[in-house]
């Protein structure tokens, strides 16, 4: 299975939730949500997505999923 599970996008989509801007980045851009690639998640949290399900393609998959959400959140 090459696509993310329901349990890894509800995490993803809670960790978009709850991600907070960074000082610097909120002078710069506004209130902009910090988690739009998989460089910005935790070691422990990108483990926790493999657990559930790790395949050959998660960090493209991840990264994927969290850019549309970005720029659904922009809308």
């Amino acid at each position: 299975m090459r696509e993310l599970t329901k349990k890894q996008k509800k995490l993803l989509d809670q960790w978009f939730a709850e991600a907070e801007p960074s000082k610097e980045a909120e002078v710069l851009f506004g209130k902009t949500n910090e988690l739009y690639c998989v460089e910005h998640l935790t070691t422990e949290q990108f483990e926790m997505l493999e657990k559930i399900n790790d395949t050959e393609v998660l960090w493209q998959n991840v990264n994927r999923y969290l850019m549309d959400k970005s720029m659904e959140s922009k809308r």
